[in-house]
């Protein structure tokens, strides 16, 4: 017997998709074209960025609000960030058989990005974003996690430079 409130067993909860994806696809989405990106999968930096976003408020979520039942599955939950990069090349219009190697090729550069350290100018304010949303700040989190946005974006153009130089 099937519930009809019941979310499928691979997808976010609308409240989760609402506190994690859908700002982080907002900010991403806004940084990329004020970088000159009308199509947020065309920069690779903000794609990146938002891999990152997603994945360290669902950290918070996950680590804070695991108690609660009505938590997606875990599985939903890992799998947020290449959901939400999936989203952006679907609207995108690429073609089905390039999404995969896309998104491979996404999550090899955001291991990369991550094990040199990119992230740590960003990682405060997402913090104290996620803070500021527990406490109903929305304006607040939006602010930081634009701030926190711009740091990663930075430091991201920054380490590829002195990477290929």
């Amino acid at each position: 017997m099937s519930n009809l409130n019941t979310t499928p067993p691979d997808w976010l909860s609308p409240e989760e998709y609402q506190m994690i994806v859908a700002p982080s696809l907002k900010v991403a989405a806004e940084l990329a074209a004020s970088r000159g990106d009308p199509k947020l999968f065309q920069d690779m930096a903000c794609m990146l960025c938002l891999i990152h976003m997603v994945s360290r408020l669902k950290n918070y979520y996950v680590d804070e609000w695991a108690v609660m039942s009505a938590m997606s599955s875990e599985t939903s939950l890992q799998s947020a960030p290449e959901a939400a990069c999936m989203m952006v090349l679907t609207e995108g219009s690429v073609d089905k058989e390039e999404l995969g190697p896309m998104i491979s090729s996404l999550n090899r550069a955001y291991a990369l990005v991550i094990d040199a350290g990119v992230s740590e100018t960003s990682d405060e304010d997402i913090q104290r974003a996620w803070a500021a949303m527990k406490t109903n700040e929305h304006e607040q989190f939006m602010a930081l996690l634009e701030q926190s946005a711009k740091k990663f974006v930075i430091a991201l153009d920054g380490w590829e430079k002195t990477r290929n130089a």
